[in-house]
């Protein structure tokens, strides 16, 4: 959930790029925009969708998961083609290209970070017939502009469970970009999974007021280390990558975020996925109707196929067999709907 842009060095960027290989995506030309094919190239009924976000998008993670999304909805042929343009700061640049791309007749269009929501609401207003949707989570919907939640927390509940079973000790370290509500519930849900299996479990959460600085995130991620962490859940890129450096280096684990991270450290206990694919399927249903008033897209969690978790199979024998059952449990319980999973943003 990016919100501000720091250059990542090292490793790190090395990483992250070779994560974002495995998706072959047409077109991919300069580093601003990138069509999968000419707007109005492909003689489709089907609608075609157009993406905006400030940085990369292929970063592994969250950016990479929009992309991800799209490209198996135009796989699939339940879009046509698909259209984005990444490096587009909020504010007036939003705003240009979320006007362009509505001008091409590109519906639905995704601005994939909340912080677009002001420039969203701006030219939805000269678009009514176009749905435009960013990634805000506040049930923000109104006419024809939509946002989508990230229910991230059930998630890090169950990776909760495994890293109290995978670990001898030690709290939770929580980090996010900035101090929000889905940060905060995604550690609280972490807190509550790990004391499923030993109750004593306590820890701490810290915003590092970035959401790609790795060098920062891991500097704060050692420090609570430092007072006995050993279980580290981020929210962000930078606080994830931050988070399983450190792991790394004190031997404790850590989780990936809205991505499989399992390749990047030995650290990486689990991950979780986020499968973008079923939230912008329910945005091109509502266009392909000639719907323009969204209703929905508010949140697509475990029981909707919105995120799945990824054990590292490195680490699957090595958590302790009652452990995994009761993981498995309440993963099909989550699943179901026999188990809520609280929601804490406090």
């Amino acid at each position: 959930m990016p919100r501000t842009r720091t250059h990542r060095r090292g490793w790190r960027a090395t990483l992250v790029l070779t994560a974002a290989a495995v998706l072959v995506l047409a077109g991919c030309g300069d580093a601003g925009r990138r069509d999968t094919a000419a707007p109005g190239g492909a003689a489709s009924s089907a609608p075609r969708m157009a993406i905006v976000y400030y940085p990369q998008l292929r970063d592994g993670s969250w950016g990479e998961a929009a992309l991800t999304g799209a490209q198996k909805l135009k796989d699939a042929g339940v879009i046509s083609d698909f259209a984005v343009q990444e490096n587009v700061n909020p504010g007036a640049d939003g705003v240009r290209a979320l006007r362009s791309f509505a001008e091409q007749g590109y519906n639905p269009i995704i601005a994939h970070s909340f912080n677009y929501g002001d420039d969203v609401k701006q030219v939805a207003a000269e678009f009514p017939n176009t749905i435009f949707a960013y990634a805000g989570g506040f049930g923000d919907v109104a006419a024809n502009v939509a946002d989508y939640a990230q229910p991230f927390y059930e998630a890090t509940y169950l990776e909760g469970i495994l890293g109290a079973g995978a670990t001898a000790g030690g709290g939770v370290a929580g980090a996010g970009g900035f101090d929000i509500p889905v940060c905060r519930a995604m550690f609280n849900a972490y807190l509550e999974g790990a004391r499923v299996v030993r109750p004593d479990t306590s820890g701490a959460f810290v915003a590092v007021g970035d959401w790609s600085d790795v060098q920062r995130a891991k500097e704060a991620a050692l420090a609570q280390a430092d007072q006995g962490a050993t279980m580290f859940v981020g929210c962000g890129q930078g606080p994830t990558f931050g988070q399983i450096e450190a792991a790394a280096e004190r031997q404790g684990v850590a989780n990936g975020y809205t991505g499989d991270m399992s390749g990047l450290s030995p650290s990486v206990l689990a991950s979780f996925t986020w499968n973008l694919d079923r939230i912008f399927e329910e945005m091109v249903a509502d266009v392909a109707a000639g719907r323009v008033n969204p209703t929905r897209y508010f949140e697509v969690g475990m029981s909707g196929g919105g995120m799945e978790v990824v054990i590292n199979p490195a680490w699957r024998d090595r958590i302790p067999a009652v452990v995994m059952s009761t993981y498995e449990q309440r993963l099909a319980d989550i699943r179901s709907g026999a188990f809520t999973v609280p929601y804490n943003d406090k």
